[in-house]
C-alpha cells in the first residue's frame, strides 16, 4: 500500500507552480504553438517548459518574461493565479473542490500530472465529466463521505481486499506480545497492552448517563492520558474491536484517532484511508489469517452445511458476526483464491416494509444486485432480506437475543449468476428496534465446487430470485412475498417490444425500396 504520508499537490489550496503550468500549456494551444516552437520563441529548452506544465518547475521572472514575450501576452496575464475563460470552471470544480482536492489518486497508479495533463488538454470537456458526475452525485443524494466510501471501496476492490502488508504486522504484534494465535486475547489483556504499550487507558462506562451519545460504541478522548471510554451495553466481543482498533491506531502510527464509533463524519480521504488501515490490522490482530484458513478448510471439507459450527468460531474468536464474516472477505481471496465475492449489510426497522443496504464491498460489481435504486424493493426471497423477515418473527416470540444463521445458493433470473450465501441476522443491541444482518456471497463455479464439498447438501435451500420487486417479471400469483409491483420491468418490456417493431418496420420498409 502506498505510504499515507505522502502528501499530493492538492493539499494546498492554491499551488502556485500547477496554476502556472495549466496557464502557460494554454495559452501556448490558443497561439498552436508546438513545445519546440514555444523553445525557439522565448530560448528555453522544450524538457524546461514540458517540467513547467506539469508543475514541477517554477521559472525565475527573467524567464518568464522570455515565456510571455514569446506567447505574445502580458507578464501578469501568466503570473496571476485567477483562472478565467475556460480555466476557470477547472480552478472551481478541481483544485477548489473538496472532493477532488484531497482525492489522493496515486492510490489507483494516476499521477498529479496526468491529471493535470488531462484538464488543460481538454479543459471543456474535463470540466464537463467533473460537472456530470457531481450532478449524478447530487440527484441520488450522495455525500462526501459516501463519495470517499466508495473510492475506498474500488480501492479494496483493485487489491482483491487482502493487504499482505498489514496481515505481516499483526503477527508481528501479536508474537511481540507474545500472544497466542489460538485463543486469541482477552479484553483485559488487551485493555493491558493499550496501557502499558500505547498509554491509553481503557474503561467501560455507563454512556446512559449521555443520551446523546448511548448509540456509541465507544468514545476516543485525547489528553495526558488519552481514554478510550467502551459503552457498557456492548458485549466483550464488541468491546475487543473497539480496543484492538485503538492499538491499530497507535501501532501504524496514525496521529489523529476516530473519535467516535460509529464515525460523525470524515473530513478526508486521508482519515477514510487511516480508519480502514486500523481496522484492517484489528481484524488480522483479532482473528490470525493461518488459523482461519484451517478452521475455513474444515468448514469447506465437510459434505453438511454446519451454521452452528460457524457460530462456535465467533465464540471462540470473540468476534461479532460482522467482523467474521469481513474478516472471511479478506481472507478467502488472500489465501483461497475466492476473488469472486462480496459482502452486504442490511438493516431493517422492525414493523416497517423498508430494508436498507449500509454496507457493501463487491468483488467483481456485477455480482449481486446492490444499491440498483434508491426507491425499489430488494427481493423478498433473496437470503439476506428473507432473513430479516424471518429474526422479526422470531422476536414476537420474546427472542430479543435471537442470532439466525443460514445459507442459500441464489440463483438470479437476469444475471445467470448462482451464488452461495452465509448470512447471520441479530438485533443491534444498541437499538432493540433494528435488525441487522451479514452477508457473504460467493459465486458458485467450477473452482468453487471444487472446494466446498457442502454445495450438494439437500439442506441449503435454492431459490430462484431477482434483483427487486420493480425489475421481476414474476407476476403476483408466482411470487407470494412481492411488496410492490413489476412496473420497471413492464416499462423495459414495453420499450423493448417498442424497438423490436421499429427495427421490423425499417427493415421492411428498406426492403421495400431495393424492390423498387
Amino acid at each position: 500500500m502506498p505510504n499515507k504520508d505522502k502528501k499530493t499537490p492538492f493539499t494546498d489550496k492554491l499551488n502556485i507552480r500547477y496554476i502556472f503550468g495549466m496557464k502557460l500549456r494554454n495559452f501556448r494551444h490558443e497561439k498552436g504553438y508546438g513545445l519546440k516552437e514555444l523553445a525557439a520563441l522565448s530560448g528555453l529548452s522544450v524538457s524546461y517548459i514540458n517540467e513547467i506544465e506539469k508543475g514541477k518547475k517554477y521559472p525565475k521572472a527573467e524567464k518568464i518574461m522570455n515565456l510571455a514575450d514569446g506567447l505574445g501576452v502580458g507578464y501578469d496575464d501568466l503570473v496571476s493565479i485567477s483562472m478565467t475563460g475556460r480555466l476557470g470552471k477547472i480552478k472551481e470544480l478541481f483544485l477548489s473542490s473538496t472532493v477532488l482536492g484531497s482525492f489522493p489518486f496515486q492510490l489507483f497508479g494516476i499521477t498529479f500530472e496526468n491529471v493535470i495533463e488531462l484538464f488543460t488538454a481538454s479543459p471543456k470537456k474535463a470540466a464537463a465529466l467533473i460537472s456530470t458526475l457531481m450532478e449524478i452525485s447530487r440527484a441520488y443524494d450522495m455525500n462526501v463521505e459516501q463519495f470517499f466510501l466508495a473510492s475506498l471501496r474500488a480501492f479494496q476492490e483493485m487489491h482483491n481486499n487482502y493487504f499482505e502488508e498489514f496481515e505481516e504486522l499483526a503477527e508481528e504484534y501479536a508474537d511481540k506480545q507474545k500472544w497466542k494465535r489460538f485463543p486469541p486475547a482477552t479484553r483485559e489483556e488487551l485493555i493491558s497492552t493499550l496501557r502499558k504499550v500505547h498509554g491509553v487507558e481503557a474503561r467501560v462506562a455507563d454512556f446512559s448517563l449521555y443520551p446523546e451519545l448511548s448509540g456509541q460504541r465507544f468514545i476516543f478522548l485525547p489528553g495526558k492520558p488519552p481514554q478510550l471510554l467502551l459503552n457498557d451495553q456492548l458485549n466483550h466481543s464488541q468491546h475487543i474491536y473497539s480496543i484492538t482498533l485503538q492499538i491499530g491506531y497507535s501501532e501504524l502510527k496514525i496521529g489523529k484517532h476516530l473519535r467516535t464509533s460509529p464515525w460523525k463524519k470524515f473530513g478526508s480521504f486521508e482519515e477514510v484511508m487511516d480508519n480502514f488501515r486500523a481496522s484492517y490490522f484489528a481484524g488480522a490482530l483479532m482473528i490470525n489469517r493461518f488459523q482461519a484458513e484451517k478452521e475455513i478448510q474444515e468448514l469447506f471439507q465437510s459434505k453438511t452445511w454446519d451454521g452452528e459450527a460457524i457460530l462456535k468460531l465467533l465464540k471462540h474468536h470473540e468476534v461479532t458476526p460482522e467482523t467474521f464474516l469481513h474478516r472471511l472477505s479478506q481472507i478467502l481471496p488472500g489465501l483461497f483464491k475466492i476473488n469472486e465475492l462480496h459482502f452486504l449489510r442490511f438493516e431493517h426497522m422492525i414493523g416497517k416494509n423498508d430494508i436498507r443496504l449500509t454496507k457493501e464491498l463487491n468483488m467483481p460489481r456485477t455480482l449481486v444486485p446492490s444499491g440498483v435504486s434508491l426507491d425499489e424493493h430488494y427481493c423478498r426471497r433473496w437470503l439476506p432480506v428473507s432473513l430479516l423477515k424471518e429474526l422479526e418473527t422470531e422476536q414476537t416470540k420474546l427472542k430479543p437475543e435471537k442470532i439466525i444463521i443460514r445459507a442459500q445458493r441464489a440463483q438470479f433470473m437476469e444475471s445467470g449468476n448462482e451464488v452461495l450465501f452465509i448470512s447471520i441476522g441479530r438485533a443491534l443491541r444498541l437499538n432493540s428496534k433494528i435488525n441487522r444482518c451479514v452477508s457473504l456471497g460467493l459465486r458458485i463455479d467450477k473452482a468453487l465446487k471444487a472446494k466446498v464439498k457442502f454445495l450438494n447438501d439437500p439442506e441449503i435451500p435454492i431459490k430462484e430470485v431477482n434483483q427487486t420487486c420493480e425489475r421481476c417479471p414474476l407476476d403476483e400469483n408466482q411470487c407470494l412475498v412481492r411488496t410492490a409491483p413489476h412496473n420497471v420491468y413492464t416499462r423495459e418490456k414495453e420499450e423493448k417490444l417498442l424497438n423490436q417493431r421499429l427495427e421490423k418496420l425499417v427493415t421492411e420498409n428498406r426492403n421495400k425500396n431495393l424492390q423498387i
